[in-house]
């Protein structure tokens, strides 16, 4: 029984093991691996000249874009743009000093929210959500170490997304040209509000490389894209306009050209291209921000909707506005005088310091502006029916961006730099119909596009040179005078973050990020400016916020965030002590520490020290 019961068992394990060895054997064959002697190294031979043969012409393909006329014309101007803006970092102070307002805000928003503070309804904020979500990877650095790390990448990540922008634009437009390519790309990468605005964390770059990348997706060689690629433009701008409520003007223009444009898909194509293009928009702008609302949804729309509308900002000439559209900021100085001496007094470099003059800039503006739009439209009537659809909306969302600049009350250096690419792609269209003149003679074309580019060069060598001057404020002595760790209110948040007094260990600590923001929630939309220090309640707010601080630090302008009145300036006298060092110099504004103890101070807090003038 027992041999019976061994040769039973042999017989089964042969009709199982051996057809499944059988098969394993022959897997290699049939996959085509590279067995010696199988059908499958005949494949491998056959396979792999093919997939050489497709890496090499793709690399030929690359080569080709990128080593043409246009390609080399968009590769200088994308590293000139790339030398302006990172130089600008270079200056003392630049990469993590205190050199603008708006930062401070989107960073430290990024920080709350990767800490479980909700905008608007944990703290004011008065712009879409969009930027805290872009910089929450930034944010990271602040939460484990100090928020100056955090501060200096989110800079450097913004320089990437202005200098972006200038190959975006040439890849809209290099089927026009070399002519074309260099005067699109070579505006938009010395554009003097452009490159100001990308020395820190500000929304325009954000706002233009999302809507420029929707472009780039919209259309092909000039003319409208397939319904499935205007689905994922309008994602791109949708989510733009999750950054900055502005990107509805690009958004708006290219729903309009899909449509009015026929191309060569019919009228019967123009209602599916514009419903699956306003289907992506949708879809940007929802997914990001309907989280945020639905936690707020009164204060959402309060905040970034009729207070951003309803406020009453410092009066700008319209000269002034035109002189930083134009460009005119580079040979203006600060008085609004023309000269090619004023270095780091001109316009465009105090610029780049946040400081925005009120000075009246003469008339040049206005004849400059007269010319470039004399130029736009003789350019775009020059046989009008060879303009592509693109050029027709870069042009409405040019003219759009410039009126919105114009015509807004409140005005800063960086609004001009959302107008920029689309200024920047209606010049080079211009340009590029009015050479049409001189098809039949390439070497003038040649001269024409090396004339451009000489211009452009020396556009960024008079900016650099008045870069070169520029210093940012030492907050160090203001440092020294507040412990880690303790409850600081300040009027702008981006002295903390330089500080690194971002964060409090003290529960309890006020959060206010945007004393702006903070004055128009409390008073629904009335600046200081406008007059909310005549609001009672708004001035009580802001007493009971100033109260429950430890250290309270007030920057030079903090008179156009804080409705300070008598009253609110006797109580905080009468509680607050300024701190002054000795042999370190003035520091930027003004620390103060209470002079009574409550509240008891947190872990790792110590009293400060108070020493007389």
């Amino acid at each position: 029984m027992l041999l019976s019961a061994v040769v039973r068992t042999r017989r089964v394990v042969r009709s199982v093991l051996v057809p499944l060895s059988l098969r394993w054997a022959a897997r290699p064959v049939l996959a085509g691996a590279r067995w010696p002697g199988s059908a499958g190294a005949a494949a491998s031979a056959v396979s792999a000249p093919s997939a050489a043969g497709a890496r090499s012409g793709w690399v030929r393909r690359l080569r080709a874009y990128w080593l043409a006329p246009p390609g080399l014309a968009v590769l200088a101007a994308t590293l000139v743009a790339l030398a302006l803006r990172l130089y600008t970092l270079t200056r003392p102070g630049y990469l993590t000093g205190v050199t603008e307002y708006d930062d401070g805000v989107y960073l430290g928003a990024a920080i709350r929210l990767l800490g479980g503070s909700l905008p608007y309804h944990d703290f004011a904020f008065v712009q879409p959500p969009g930027i805290a979500l872009l910089m929450a990877p930034v944010a990271v650095l602040g939460k484990l170490g100090p928020a100056t790390h955090a501060m200096a990448a989110a800079r450097l990540l913004t320089v990437a997304a202005s200098t972006a922008c200038v190959p975006l634009a040439g890849s809209l437009v290099r089927y026009r040209g070399t002519l074309v390519t260099v005067v699109t790309c070579g505006v938009l990468a010395v554009y003097p509000d452009d490159v100001t605005t990308a020395h820190t964390l500000i929304l325009e770059p954000w706002l233009n490389v999302c809507c420029l990348l929707g472009a780039c997706l919209a259309f092909r060689r000039g003319r409208l894209a397939s319904p499935r690629r205007l689905l994922w433009a309008g994602v791109a701008i949708g989510f733009g306009g999750g950054v900055k409520y502005w990107a509805a003007l690009p958004a708006i223009a290219l729903l309009a050209v899909c449509l009015l444009s026929g191309d060569r898909a019919g009228r019967g194509a123009r209602p599916r291209r514009a419903g699956w293009y306003s289907l992506g928009v949708a879809a940007g702008f929802v997914v990001p921000v309907l989280p945020f609302f639905a936690a707020a949804p009164a204060a959402f729309v309060r905040s970034t909707l009729f207070d951003q509308a309803a406020r009453a900002g410092s009066y700008v000439p319209v000269s002034l506005r035109l002189a930083h559209l134009t460009g005119l900021i580079d040979v203006l100085s600060g008085g609004g005088h023309f000269t090619l001496t004023a270095g780091s007094h001109s316009m465009f470099a105090s610029g780049g310091a946040a400081a925005t003059s009120t000075a009246s800039a003469g008339w040049l503006p206005f004849v400059v502006a007269l010319l470039a739009a004399a130029v736009l439209a003789l350019g775009y009537a020059w046989e009008p029916r060879r303009r592509t659809p693109l050029e027709w909306y870069a042009l409405v969302t040019a003219v759009a961006a410039v009126v919105a600049v114009l015509g807004y009350s409140a005005f800063f250096y960086h609004y001009p730099a959302f107008a920029a690419p689309w200024l920047a792609l209606s010049a080079g269209g211009a340009v590029g119909a009015l050479a049409s003149a001189l098809a039949g003679r390439p070497l003038a074309r040649r001269a024409v596009a090396g004339c451009c580019a000489a211009v452009v060069l020396g556009v960024a060598v008079l900016q650099a040179a008045e870069l070169s001057g520029l210093r940012a404020p030492d907050i160090y002595p203001d440092e020294a005078l507040i412990p880690p760790g303790s409850c600081v209110v300040t009027d702008e948040i981006s002295l903390a973050i330089a500080a690194s007094r971002f964060t409090a260990t003290r529960p309890g600590c006020p959060e206010v990020l945007d004393a702006l923001a903070q004055t128009l929630v409390l008073s629904n939309g009335v600046s200081v400016q406008g007059g909310a220090a005549s609001l009672p309640h708004v001035v009580a707010a802001w007493q009971s916020i100033l109260s429950r601080a430890t250290y309270v630090w007030l920057s030079p302008n903090n008179a156009r965030r804080i409705p300070w009145t008598p009253a609110l300036t006797s109580w905080f006298a009468a509680n607050f002590q300024p701190l002054y060092t000795h042999g370190q110099g003035g520091g930027v504004g003004q620390v103060y520490e209470r002079r009574l103890p409550s509240p008891p101070p947190g872990p790792g807090e110590r009293p400060g020290r108070y020493a007389p003038r």
